[in-house]
């Protein structure tokens, strides 16, 4: 009787395709962006940090119009520039994800593939912990001595030249949006 039980239990999970085939395609899709539970915990703190920087934005913006409401008539908040640069930082990390991914399931030394994600998505995080402290900066809060100690680390991923580009983008992107 049991068996029986369980045996139409079964029957009645695969009677609609559409959710079994919708399963089995996430499946496969979670499995090849996270082939281990590292790049789970990693792409969670970086889409963290980018969530985080969107919110110290907002703060920074609200605290320098003195109220919400301000900014949003001064037009210094849109959502037009603030979905542009979410879905900018978005696809960045979502193709990163992706290339760290497939860099894991075809590398033959694992390792190799391993430490390029490690300096992708620490580059990515100190990139947004940056930005971060220079929303709170721009707020009016002395963040100082914690972005010297993150720009030092990101000096010993990158060269002169890519911080220097980097340090354009970004005060480009403050001109450009909010």
């Amino acid at each position: 009787m049991i068996l029986k039980d369980l045996w139409d239990y079964v029957c009645r999970l695969f009677e609609n395709y559409i959710l079994v085939y919708f399963s089995l395609v996430f499946s496969i899709v979670v499995k090849c962006l996270f082939p281990s539970e590292e790049y789970l915990v990693a792409s969670g703190a970086v889409l963290g940090i980018i969530i985080l920087d969107l919110i110290t934005k907002l703060y920074s913006l609200t605290r320098q119009s003195r109220s919400f409401r301000e900014a949003v008539r001064e037009k210094r908040i849109n959502s037009k520039a603030f979905a542009k640069g979410t879905i900018d930082k978005l696809i960045v990390f979502g193709v990163m994800l992706i290339i760290c991914s497939l860099l894991y399931n075809v590398a033959i030394v694992s390792e190799i593939a391993i430490w390029f994600t490690q300096v992708t998505f620490t580059l990515m995080f100190f990139k947004d912990v940056l930005s971060i402290l220079e929303n709170l900066d721009d707020a009016g809060i002395e963040v100082g001595v914690f972005k010297y100690v993150v720009r030092k680390k990101m000096e010993s991923y990158l060269p002169d030249e890519e911080i220097k580009k980097l340090e354009r983008n970004d005060e480009d992107e403050r001109e450009i949006s909010p």
